[in-house]
């Protein structure tokens, strides 16, 4: 999220203007609010259909919790390690996890 700039108006009041995005070459960009007018329908639309394929992961993750016997929370940890590509480094962690409840544990 970009800061807010504070400019000193002639009467010595603080106005707060927010600040454009910069661009490669380190110079704030040119702000066009045109180009978001043309494309909110289909970013909204896109919001809508994350948001109802979140709802349907997390009916899937739950149902298929409960067919297997695992807490809800370790089988999104397994698809949220298969899906990043990040397999090896999660399954690393938890065997070092396991291990550490095995010695530390109870």
């Amino acid at each position: 999220m970009e800061a807010a700039a504070e400019t000193r108006k002639g009467n010595g009041k603080t106005k707060r203007t927010a600040k454009a995005r910069i661009n490669p070459d380190k110079q704030e960009a040119v702000q066009q609010p045109k180009v978001v007018e043309d494309q909110i329908d289909e970013l909204v639309t896109l919001h809508h259909k994350a948001a109802s394929a979140q709802e349907a992961l997390n009916d899937a993750i739950k149902a298929t919790a409960e067919k297997a016997g695992y807490l809800a929370s370790v089988v999104r940890k397994v698809v949220v390690a298969r899906a990043g590509e990040k397999w090896e480094e999660k399954h690393r962690e938890a065997a070092q996890q396991l291990e550490l409840f095995d010695q530390v544990g109870e």
